[in-house]
């Protein structure tokens, strides 16, 4: 009996080194976020329109499997960077954009800078789960996200990556 204790604790143990993620550290944004992806991130840039300002949005994304690990980051203009009020409706906006994005409503209160939060897919998203968290500072604001499908969300790998995150504040 206590051969096969030890063999399952060591089946365990190797089953959360998975070779399916490969660990690696990327800076991002000319160095403005530092995160560790699963595996080797892509990135891709547009432009987007928000309240007559012009904002690069550069997405930097590994997926494993179905889950995709992804860092967003913004550069603020100058004159939304000065607007404490402007920046923190634009990062509400994009909060608000992630829950829509999976056919959620929103919540009333949109939870604080830096708190990870999971929103659940519903109608034509359904069965798929995003966790994150918005970081938003004078110069950018930064979103980590993990969305998988709700049954096979890597839970542990999700909050691995989000944790290892770490913005230029």
């Amino acid at each position: 009996m206590r051969h096969i204790g030890w063999a399952l604790l060591l089946a365990m143990l190797m089953a959360g080194c998975s070779p399916d993620y490969n660990w690696r550290q990327v800076l991002i944004a000319n160095g403005a976020v530092t995160a560790f992806f699963p595996d080797r991130p892509h990135t891709e840039q547009r432009p987007l329109q928000y309240d007559g300002h012009e904002v690069q949005f550069s997405l930097t994304s590994a997926s494993v499997g179905d889950a995709l690990f992804t860092v967003g980051h913004v550069a603020l203009p100058a004159a939304l960077g000065k607007d404490a009020r402007a920046r923190e409706a634009f990062a509400k906006a994009v909060v608000g954009s992630l829950y829509r994005n999976l056919g959620a409503e929103p919540p009333g209160a949109l939870p604080p800078q830096g708190e990870v939060f999971v929103v659940e897919g519903s109608g034509p998203a359904k069965g798929v789960m995003l966790k994150a968290a918005i970081w938003l500072t004078d110069r950018a604001l930064v979103e980590g996200m993990v969305t998988a499908k709700a049954d096979q969300y890597p839970v542990t790998y999700a909050d691995e990556f989000l944790r290892g995150i770490v913005a230029d504040r």
